[in-house]
């Protein structure tokens, strides 16, 4: 039996472009992908690992118990570290292949000249006869810097989400859930092909194959109170604005990833009138791959019927957007964006005008913004005084983090003369060196969660819209592979994976660019060019089944 895998990204990449989906997923056998991964990209899965360490040892109970009870500080700290080591590991896989956005990489190339130039008019004669670096070396040497720059930055923001998350959103995710599952992977049929005599001789090589959809949801929640399931998603992003929070209530994602989990719970829970909760042989001689956790056997034996998912939590997390460095770019010779969010950088004193007793040379602030304890009204930071600075010039992410988590709320006096009591003026700590804010400094960091309920209908329009799209994508997969003709091939590459060209640049330009626009060689041999490079294979059940 031929196995054929898709799944969500797959969908997503084909509906944004044809030739992409291709590209990516079947060119050379598993596809193609660049040589550098995509910043963002490297940078989401990296937390996410650290996400996953920490929810994996939340799944044990007796340890949640102690932890929400404030009774496993010790330990909690041990954990965090661990979950950060396993960021970083992850992150340092990618160590010097780091892919910028194109257009900050394009902006970066352009400064250098113009410098040049001036250096060159000032002096009377060009750079190699004043006997200094040419253009082409001094940019060399400056990206060679600013790659070092950006290989502690990201590890420095890796670290600190997966910290701030440990700090300010794994205790309320646990007072209300029981983590059942974490990273689990899956599949579900999604369609199959009859026997060879009952499909079109154009397709006779799909004959007896199967078309799976594969998943793996950040976890699996349990509620405590309703005693119903959650998927959690976890996502990274740069920003939030309201387009994005409506994006996100028509994600496929949690609806596609349900199937699978909802198929597997219903059969479990069958089995599980008849099989033990610890009789591990019993389930795989039933011809289950495992048994179920003692903590998912136990919600199962006491539902009256198969479970269902209810909604999926999505919970965002905010790395900050990526803004031009004016000291960086003076430094460098050329324009140069760092990442502004208060996890890795903060407000440095750099000066203290004369009479000035509020702060002094040094001091520290998170945010540029805040609030006057005197008045309450809004202020902000003077730039001739304050300039922001990496945080890991001064002393070390956890360090850093400690700080921002020891910000309490900062209360009001009594006045009993006009009777107003105590009030809240907003969060102060020992990061907030000028006034208060009015968000806790890790809180701004995060999104509160959006939760989105799964409903029927749009479950059944996805799928019966994902079986005809991937079915389809398969037989046109199987006839270019089947095509010994160049000229036949690419004939059916154009109208079976159309290039589309109003998605080269937007929302980001595509990694695909110099493939689908380029010269002849790279178009017939892209890891040739030595910019490409054969897909890593995410969900290792995809080669399994494969032809040989």
């Amino acid at each position: 039996m031929n196995k054929i895998f898709c799944d969500r990204s797959r969908a997503i990449s084909y509906q944004r472009c044809r030739r992409l989906r291709w590209l990516e997923y079947h060119q050379d056998g598993l596809g193609i992908v660049s040589a550098k991964k995509s910043l963002p990209l490297v940078v989401g899965g990296s937390v996410h690992r650290g996400l996953e360490f920490l929810l994996r040892a939340m799944m044990d109970e007796l340890f949640v118990e102690d932890f929400v009870n404030g009774n496993a500080d010790a330990r909690m700290v041990a954990l965090e570290d661990a979950a950060v080591a396993a960021a970083l590991a992850d992150l340092a896989e990618h160590s010097g292949a780091l892919e910028l956005d194109a257009f900050e990489r394009a902006a970066m190339q352009q400064q250098p000249d113009k410098l040049d130039a001036q250096l060159a008019g000032s002096l009377g004669m060009t750079l190699e006869e004043a006997g200094l670096p040419s253009v082409e070396q001094r940019y060399a040497q400056g990206m060679s810097q600013f790659d070092a720059y950006l290989a502690k930055e990201q590890a420095a923001l890796v670290e600190a989400m997966v910290r701030a998350y440990a700090r300010r959103r794994l205790r309320p995710l646990l007072e209300q859930f029981i983590v059942l599952e974490v990273e689990r992977e899956g599949e579900w049929k999604l369609s199959e092909w009859p026997p060879l005599e009952f499909i079109k001789p154009e397709n006779e090589a799909m004959a007896d194959a199967e078309l799976w959809f594969m998943s793996r949801p950040d976890a699996l929640l349990l509620e405590r109170e309703s005693q119903q399931l959650y998927l959690l998603s976890f996502k990274t992003a740069a920003s939030w604005d309201i387009r994005k929070e409506k994006d996100a209530q028509h994600d496929m994602q949690g609806l596609s990833e349900g199937v699978e989990v909802e198929k597997r719970l219903a059969e479990w829970w069958d089995a599980a009138r008849t099989i033990g909760n610890n009789a591990e042989n019993d389930w795989q001689k039933a011809g289950f791959k495992e048994s179920p956790s003692p903590a998912m056997f136990e919600f199962l034996i006491s539902q009256p019927s198969a479970p269902r998912i209810l909604a999926i939590r999505m919970e965002f997390l905010l790395k900050g957007e990526r803004w031009k460095d004016k000291e960086l770019s003076a430094q460098l010779g050329m324009d140069c964006r760092s990442q502004r969010t208060p996890l890795v950088r903060h407000y440095v004193a750099t000066s203290v005008p004369k009479g000035n007793t509020t702060f002094t040379h040094g001091d520290i602030n998170w945010s540029w913004d805040y609030l006057r304890v005197e008045d309450m009204k809004e202020s902000s930071l003077a730039w001739q005084n304050h300039k922001s600075q990496p945080v890991w010039e001064r002393m070390s992410i956890r360090e850093w983090i400690d700080l921002l988590d020891q910000s309490q709320e900062v209360m009001s006096g009594e006045d009993s003369t006009v009777g107003l009591e105590p009030r809240v003026l907003g969060w102060g700590g020992p990061a907030q060196k000028l006034g208060v804010t009015k968000q806790h400094p890790l809180d701004a960091v995060f999104i509160p969660p959006i939760v989105i309920y799964r409903n029927e209908d749009e479950l059944r329009d996805l799928v019966e819209g994902l079986e005809a799209q991937e079915v389809e994508i398969a037989e046109a997969v199987a006839q270019i592979e089947a095509a010994t003709d160049e000229g036949e091939r690419r004939s059916l590459l154009n109208r079976k994976f159309q290039l589309y060209r109003n998605s080269c640049q937007w929302p980001s330009q595509c990694a695909m660019l110099p493939v689908c626009f380029g010269g002849d060689e790279i178009k017939r041999n892209p890891l040739g060019s030595g910019l490409y490079k054969i897909r890593t294979v995410n969900h290792p059940i995809e080669l399994e089944g494969r032809k040989p």
